[in-house]
């Protein structure tokens, strides 16, 4: 009989990305021993929708649940599953305590916030910084034990795919946008929903996709989620090109930003999810690099490249309410549009 194993997925984007190698790993390792099921928000179920390796979804959601998505109503769902595996990407109590209450046997995760007890494998926190790759890998070297893959690119390679509904959904942002061919389109992430502080100054934008268009003849792309179509519409409007565009206009969902990451020839962003998604793809990505670390997005199967000041001061994660604490941010001010435009054209030369 398969074991069943189910996968608390990270909540932020970024990590999920980050955490595919662990996923094909387990699956790969298991073959046709194991029946996976995913357990996450449902933004991230979406992004990795197309995927071999779940077969099935267990929505969680965190605010103003309905009742089917409810947390007693999760924990009822793992009771009738039966897993014999909790694999808890999550470092949360919470998720530690669903898979508890949700009997399933084995529960493996980090032993963090006081959640030792509610795991049957508790896995020691790295006393120094790694990759948050290698920090997923962990988990799934202990589960596997010795037979676990090492020192090879595939180890540590990003995995998304997409559905036909997505490709569908890029084709119609192409020609409601009238955009070049994707060769000819750079994508620009200049945002970041984990802190104000890795966001790439708007007038620095502004002036970046006049280079790119003026000298590149390349499309400019602004990707943007919800939140983020207002400041978005002011950089095409204040750029004033007619090659510079966003996705303000078109679906805003993580469908969207997939696909379009997915076709361009380069993406440029801070250090934020369509980083991570345009690297799942294999294309080339350039970091704009402020408050955070090289070495937690460090991958050694990645065609990356990480653009940053190295200031004495960095990285210092800029943690409370987002905000630099010299209140000076000059990480991200100092990546001027000339200097982030040359390392782009390197990029393109290649």
């Amino acid at each position: 009989m398969n074991q069943k194993i189910c996968v608390f997925l990270p909540n932020w984007i970024g990590d999920a990305v980050m955490a595919t190698p662990t996923i094909r790993i387990l699956y790969e390792y298991f073959n046709n021993s194991a029946v996976f099921t995913a357990l996450g928000r449902p933004h991230i179920l979406e992004l990795l929708a197309g995927n071999p390796w779940f077969r099935h979804n267990i929505p969680l959601q965190v605010k103003n649940a309905p009742p089917e998505f409810s947390q007693s109503n999760i924990i009822r769902q793992l009771k009738l599953e039966q897993f014999d595996t909790a694999l808890l990407l999550p470092n949360s109590i919470r998720s530690a305590l669903i898979a508890w209450f949700g009997k399933i046997k084995k529960r493996v995760g980090y032993a963090s916030l006081g959640r030792r007890w509610f795991l049957s494998t508790a896995v020691n926190i790295p006393t120094y910084e790694i990759p948050i790759t290698d920090y997923y890998l962990n988990l799934a070297d202990t589960i596997i034990g010795k037979n676990a893959p090492q020192n090879t690119l595939n180890r540590y390679r990003l995995e998304l795919h997409t559905t036909p509904e997505e490709e569908k959904l890029g084709d119609d942002v192409w020609n409601n946008l009238a955009l070049q061919p994707p060769e000819k389109v750079l994508v620009l992430n200049i945002g970041a929903a984990s802190s104000i502080a890795k966001q790439f100054p708007h007038d620095h934008a502004v002036e970046l996709a006049r280079l790119i268009t003026d000298q590149l003849g390349f499309d400019v792309l602004l990707n943007c989620g919800p939140h983020e179509t207002r400041f978005v519409k002011e950089i095409v409007q204040l750029a004033n090109r007619e090659r510079v565009f966003s996705l303000a206009e078109q679906p805003l969902n993580i469908h969207t930003g997939k696909i379009c990451l997915k076709r361009a020839r380069l993406t440029v962003s801070t250090d934020s999810g369509p980083l991570h998604i345009a690297a799942a793809f294999g294309k080339p990505t350039l970091v704009l690099l402020g408050p955070s670390s090289e070495t937690y997005i460090a991958n050694p199967s990645l065609n990356q490249f990480i653009l940053s000041r190295h200031l004495p001061c960095s990285p210092c994660y800029a943690k409370k309410k987002g905000i630099c604490p010299k209140k000076h941010h000059r990480c991200m001010r100092e990546l001027t549009p000339q200097l982030v435009f040359e390392r782009i054209r390197q990029i393109i030369n290649q």
